[in-house]
């Protein structure tokens, strides 16, 4: 019953964003691009994404916790889901702004993934990273061959992660006070279950001062020949 309320108030709640988002975007059209109101409509627009967004984490966070994620398999080139996520957090970059960089080998297979949902987990990470990272900054995108597995890696040049607060970037319940880079709450959680529904695992390498990586493996789409396995660091 909780699980059925969630999903109805989600989407009451993204019906009535969507009106928000579709009307903001309509007044933009006649707003100049350096007039006055063009940052409130913008920031207006951001928010509404982002409180559209964290709807469908709550129906993803329940249905991960009930066993119940859809997940679809299917064969999938890897560059265009990199550039689809790239796509999609491209505004926010240009607004910032940053450097994206994006870093694939020509040896990286087809990998075996609901393309949706890995360029989710992938804008989700991109979104994290660009909100611990500097003006100025670089984010590096990457795709290799890991074993049997395809790993993805956002690199960021972000103030980092303590050791002591990464065991707690993927919990479902983060705690009320979160210091900054500590992670992104309900999303990560998300994330999380998105890839480890896959067979994939996820974690973070991060110190201080120095950048924080999400790294997360998705298999491979019939790879005959693999490189051997890459150690993590």
């Amino acid at each position: 019953m909780l699980r059925e309320t969630v999903s109805t108030i989600s989407h009451d709640l993204r019906n009535s964003l969507s009106v928000i988002v579709v009307s903001a975007r309509m007044l933009m059209r006649s707003v100049p691009q350096e007039g006055s109101g063009r940052r409130q409509l913008e920031s207006i627009t951001r928010a509404a994404d982002e409180i559209n967004q964290l709807a469908q984490d709550l129906v993803d966070a329940m249905s991960i916790e009930s066993g119940s994620l859809k997940i679809g398999k299917g064969a999938h080139e890897v560059e265009p889901i990199l550039d689809k996520a790239i796509a999609l957090v491209g505004p926010t970059v240009a607004l910032k702004p940053l450097e994206i960089a994006k870093e694939l080998p020509h040896d990286v297979p087809p990998i075996a993934c609901d393309r949706d949902r890995i360029v989710q987990v992938l804008a989700t990470l991109l979104g994290n990273a660009m909100r611990f990272t500097p003006k100025g900054g670089r984010i590096t995108v990457r795709a290799e061959v890991s074993g049997t597995d395809a790993r993805f890696s956002i690199s960021d040049t972000g103030p980092g992660i303590a050791s002591e607060m990464r065991p707690l970037l993927f919990a479902r319940h983060a705690p009320a006070r979160r210091p900054l880079g500590q992670g992104m709450g309900l999303a990560a959680f998300v994330t999380k279950g998105i890839v480890e529904a896959h067979g994939g695992t996820i974690w973070v390498e991060s110190s201080p001062g120095q950048g924080s990586t999400f790294f997360f493996t998705i298999p491979a789409a019939g790879l005959s020949v693999r490189a051997p396995e890459t150690e993590r660091a």
